[in-house]
């Protein structure tokens, strides 16, 4: 990691390098990972990296630019602040861009540091762990997936005078078990993120995927609209769609959220609120975003209204709202989202146990995850994508038999305005994200109406 000492050494430098009617802000990025990948059985690839960059914006008579340099020596410095500038020249005028905000505050959050160092042995232990509990002594198995450890460091300062950190510790992890021996072939899925690796039990990890994979062929499901109980995986799935569909700053500034002009009003169930809580032991937490501004709680559905969406220092001047510390590091892939909210936690007035929401579907379909969801229409909230790993028929409120894949094209809101209960049991989820960039808390969720518009043969 970067200590803070030489951080502020090197923002000091490259701000030196500006002219005087330049304003600037900066990232110094530092991270270290092992990544331990499993395939047929056993562990391969094991990789290790550790990273340290930088990223500068300059705003030079009313032009924005951001370049960004893995090399912190001072000609490396240099090299950055001359590009960040020769791209500001070319760069076309944003009048509307705000001056760079001062103060230095952050929030306190809970970070491992056993689990930012954790030794390369350690490591293939926890995907030992997990390969035991996939493993099934009735039917053969192949076994594949993925788990990432590690830290992410930045410190942010800007030519107003703010400087400010943060760090992370990171565990995630997901397995997929198939069993060849039906056909066509089943599977089943498990994944977790978690912020201090003593909380992942591994061999639970597995043994939950394995448990998932059908013991029978598939039977057929035909196309329509049916109740649903969503597990973890696919119900954090529907869930962190919203994040780019509906709560970003950017798209309520051009008019293309699915909740733009619905503040205040009620655009889901009553019983589910949806905050965003990088703070919060439930999610990943980091106490800063990339623009230097303090993670905080911030409510985004309350009893199903909506109460608006989050904010960088762009979208909370267009919008004249506050800031809420979800600014994009500039550079980043995904950033032309803007703010969007990244630690994602879903809570209910109404949970019930596993036995519950089964019995509350009574009749419907169980949907372990969704596959390739993409977006259909983002001011409607539509999405599409298949199911995968794990579908079963509900009858009479028991979980009966396997059936096929079907694939949705479905409204999120629609979705989420039919929810009937939310399950007590929840943990964090980041998808196929293993670096846990974006995370969803969530348990299981029962909805009363999902539309699949047509079915697999497998």
């Amino acid at each position: 990691m970067i200590p803070a000492s030489e951080a502020r050494t090197i923002l000091d430098r490259l701000f030196d390098r500006l002219p005087a009617n330049a304003t600037a802000d900066a990232r110094l990025y530092s991270s270290g990972w092992g990544t331990m990948r499993f395939a047929v059985g056993r562990i391969h690839q094991p990789h290790a990296e550790k990273l340290r960059g930088a990223s500068l914006r300059v705003v030079l008579d009313k032009k924005v630019a951001t370049a960004t340099s893995g090399d912190l020596t001072p000609a490396g410095l240099r090299a950055l602040a001359e590009d960040a500038l020769a791209l500001a020249r070319a760069a076309p005028e944003d009048p509307k861009f705000p001056q760079f905000p001062g103060g230095s505050r952050s929030s306190t959050i809970d970070f491992s540091a056993a689990t930012a160092s954790l030794p390369i042995d350690r490591q293939a232990r926890i995907a030992e762990n997990i390969l035991a509990g996939a493993s099934s002594p009735d039917f053969p198995v192949r076994v594949a997936g993925v788990l990432s450890t590690g830290y992410e460091q930045w410190h942010v300062g800007n030519t107003s005078g703010r400087f400010t950190s943060t760090r992370r510790s990171i565990v995630g992890a997901n397995v997929l078990v198939e069993r060849l021996d039906l056909d066509p072939p089943g599977s089943g899925w498990s994944e977790r993120a978690v912020w201090d690796h003593r909380a992942l039990d591994g061999e639970a990890l597995g043994r939950e995927a394995a448990d998932r994979v059908p013991r029978v062929r598939p039977g057929t499901a035909k196309p329509g609209k049916y109740r649903v109980l969503l597990d973890g995986p696919a119900s954090a799935k529907l869930v962190g769609e919203l994040a780019y569909l509906g709560f970003g700053g950017r798209g309520w500034e051009e008019g293309w959220s699915c909740l733009r002009g619905r503040m205040g009003k009620r655009a889901v169930a009553p019983i589910l609120s949806i905050r965003d809580d990088a703070t919060s032991p439930l999610s990943l937490p980091q106490g800063i975003d990339f623009e230097g501004t303090a993670k905080r709680r911030t409510p985004l559905l309350d009893g199903g209204v909506v109460r608006g969406p989050v904010t960088d220092l762009r979208s909370a001047s267009r919008l004249g709202r506050p800031l809420t510390g979800h600014a994009p590091s500039p550079e980043a892939p995904g950033g032309e989202y803007g703010a969007i909210p990244t630690q994602l936690i879903l809570t209910s007035t109404d949970q019930g146990s596993w036995e519950e929401l089964v019995k509350e579907v009574r009749t419907g379909l169980l949907v372990t995850r969704f596959h390739y969801v993409r977006t259909v229409h983002a001011g409607r909230s539509i999405i599409t994508g298949m199911t995968r790993d794990g579908t079963y028929r509900i009858e009479r409120g028991e979980v009966t038999e396997p059936v096929v894949n079907l694939r949705f094209t479905q409204s999120v809101l629609g979705a989420l305005s039919t929810a009937l209960l939310v399950g007590k049991a929840r943990r964090c989820y980041t998808g196929e994200d293993d670096r846990g960039n974006s995370s969803v808390s969530a348990g299981p969720l029962a909805l009363g109406d999902f539309r699949f518009t047509s079915a697999t043969v497998f």
